[in-house]
């Protein structure tokens, strides 16, 4: 089955946010930031992830039940 387009640029969202979260916890300390802003910034990124997940599953979820409302009515 396909991922609906606005679904998967959620997930792809989602992606983004957990690798910018590693790339601030792996390069942070060579540019010369502190651990505890590296932390914090880090957490805060990583904290946004689950929650574009779930606009994906929602968006996916709504695009699945309007195809279903479609193919009952027509």
């Amino acid at each position: 089955m396909d991922i609906p387009k606005q679904a998967r640029r959620w997930y792809l969202v989602m992606v983004f946010c957990v690798l910018l979260s590693f790339f601030a916890f792996a390069v942070g300390p060579v540019i010369g930031y502190t651990m505890e802003s590296i932390q914090h910034v880090g957490l805060m990124i990583a904290l946004w992830a689950p929650t574009l997940g779930i606009l994906g599953v929602r968006a996916e979820l709504l695009q699945r039940e309007q195809d279903r409302m479609k193919k009952n009515s027509g």
